[in-house]
């Protein structure tokens, strides 16, 4: 047959090259890795802002036991988030116990969160103090099927 033994046509010279999947030879990743630790880290409030939160459900919970001493503890928690923050910057130690902490501490703001549900349910039904009712926020319970909640 003609032709047969002609090579085959070259592309122009100006034509790209074909493209290949994956990086080219010789090719770095100059930009840093992003990992779980760093996306938590971007997202995460500052250290004493948590520990601030921390300490105040701390307090509140104390509350039930003591309104004073709850309130106390809870009026002393941002000069203490604040010392405790400060000290962390300084002592690596110290910040690893404290990020531990607030970590179990995620469950304790859960169980904080419940017991102020629980508490002004307990409101409601007269089985916890007025003032300490108030300070949970909750308010008085409408009147049930024509019964007014007890006071």
């Amino acid at each position: 047959m003609p032709g047969m033994d002609s090579p085959p046509p070259t592309p122009p010279p100006d034509a790209a090259p074909k493209k290949r999947r994956g990086r080219p030879p010789g090719a770095t990743d100059k930009a840093p890795r992003k990992t779980a630790a760093s996306s938590r880290r971007a997202n995460t409030p500052p250290l004493e802002k948590r520990l601030g939160t921390s300490l105040t459900t701390l307090g509140m919970l104390g509350c039930m036991v003591s309104p004073a001493d709850g309130m106390v503890f809870v009026n002393g928690v941002p000069a203490l988030a604040s010392s405790l923050a400060k000290l962390a910057e300084e002592n690596n130690s110290v910040r690893e116990n404290l990020e531990r902490m607030l970590t179990a501490g995620a469950w304790s703001g859960v169980v904080g969160a419940v017991a102020v549900i629980a508490g002004g349910i307990a409101a409601n039904h007269g089985l916890l103090p007025a003032e300490f009712a108030a300070m949970l926020g909750a308010s008085p319970a409408p009147a049930e099927g024509g019964v007014n909640a007890p006071s």
